[in-house]
């Protein structure tokens, strides 16, 4: 079922690593032979495993590009953030400072990224094009609202209201009696997990419902056998909740190996249990996992086909995934205002970025002009066996032109 409701409408410097389209004659950013494009990445640390598949996304997309826009080679330049908010700036300052790149496109945390944007906000002043940063704080706060910071990946203004909207229609799709107006929730003890929460207890009084309980699991926590139990002591027939990639790998086997699927229904927002990094590390374990997710990889487009047969290519042990797919559109979509733009002047690109709309492999997207947020098309989706290695990946509901409010101006 298609869903029309549009939500809102309304440290020291690391070493340095290049990888160039073209190596030939390469001069400063802002003009020259070489386009200069800034990546400060957590290659290293607690989120080493997305900045490796950020990283991963924005070298196919430079294949994608034949490695040129505006008929100049397009050149990336990594740096390590270390998954740390202090060596993000310094990294992000070194590249603008010394390299004198034309854009940014990372961090990839929350944290590094609001660090980030205060730098870019008062010194920096290049466009910014944050990979996974799904932070509020960093696109609602007035303090971080500025200018140059566009962001595709989704916040949780996008992903709890849809959420809700699935889990009052599962009963539709799920082979016992549930009641859909009482959730547990379930996430790390982090400032993104507390939002979550936050939101959810709004959205569910706001369709008659209530959040029962919650659990809140330490980061770095590996046993989760003590939370397995509280949550399957709910009262709640359906789970939900917003999970890392980390903590997706420990729940999920854990909860299958307790048992937990056959008491309770499993939903969360972030999209990790019914994602391709699920898919591709514990395929066996997520069948039956509902979840939320902006990230279709069966949609049959000819720049998905193309993103998936790149990133194939590259011969990982992993699925084509939104990670990659993020940041691989975060890089067609700067090319793109740089060609409308004519140019790689700062002013001319953000003019361009604003209001942009593109075919990417998310379906047909947009940077909002007032705050500079995507609107984004989401699906309410299961795992089920598909009789392969890979459990399929079924739409059961379609939520498209999902955004929040514009809080920054």
């Amino acid at each position: 079922m298609t869903h029309r409701r549009s939500f809102l409408k309304t440290a020291s410097t690391v070493g340095l690593i290049s990888v160039s389209g073209c190596l030939g004659n390469i001069l400063p950013g802002g003009g020259g032979d070489t386009i200069k494009i800034g990546c400060p990445l957590p290659l290293s640390g607690a989120f080493a495993r997305t900045g490796q598949e950020n990283r991963i996304g924005l070298e196919i997309a430079q294949d994608h590009l034949n490695g040129q826009t505006l008929d100049q080679d397009l050149e990336l330049l990594f740096q390590d953030t270390e998954s740390e908010p202090g060596t993000a700036v310094q990294v992000t300052q070194d590249l603008i400072e010394s390299e004198n790149v034309d854009a940014v496109i990372g961090p990839a945390s929350s944290a590094s990224g609001i660090a980030v944007i205060e730098y870019i906000k008062s010194q920096g002043q290049v466009p910014l094009l944050p990979t996974t940063v799904s932070a509020m704080d960093a696109r609602e706060n007035p303090e971080n609202c500025n200018r140059y910071t566009f962001f595709i990946w989704p916040s949780n203004r996008h992903l709890v209201p849809t959420s809700v909207e699935f889990i009052q229609a599962l009963p539709e799709y799920v082979d016992r009696d549930i009641d859909p107006s009482r959730v547990h929730f379930v996430s790390l003890d982090y400032a993104l997990g507390q939002n979550n929460l936050e939101l959810l207890e709004e959205e569910m009084n706001n369709v008659g419902g209530e959040v029962t309980g919650s659990t809140l699991v330490p980061q770095g926590e590996s046993d989760w056998s003590s939370y397995i139990s509280e949550i399957s002591s709910s009262d709640a027939d359906i789970v939900t909740g917003v999970l890392t990639w980390g903590s997706a790998a420990q729940l999920i086997p854990q909860a299958e190996s307790f048992g937990l699927t056959d008491s309770k229904v499993m939903m969360f927002n972030s999209g990790k249990p019914v994602g391709q990094f699920a898919a591709s590390t514990i395929p066996n374990d997520v069948i039956g996992w509902y979840g939320t997710h902006f990230y279709n990889p069966n949609q049959d487009t000819d720049v998905n086909d193309e993103f998936k047969q790149l990133y194939q290519n590259m011969d990982g042990d992993l699925l084509p995934n939104s990670a990659a797919g993020g940041s691989f559109e975060i890089l067609r979509s700067l090319s793109i205002a740089m060609e409308e733009a004519g140019s790689t002047d700062t002013d001319d690109v953000i003019g361009a970025l604003e209001g942009l709309q593109w075919d990417s492999i998310f379906g047909s997207i947009n940077y909002r002009e007032s705050d500079h947020q995507c609107m984004m098309n989401f699906a309410g989706v299961v795992r089920e066996n598909s009789g392969s290695d890979i459990p399929e990946f079924t739409v059961l509901e379609e939520y498209p032109d999902v955004i929040g409010p514009a809080r920054c101006n």
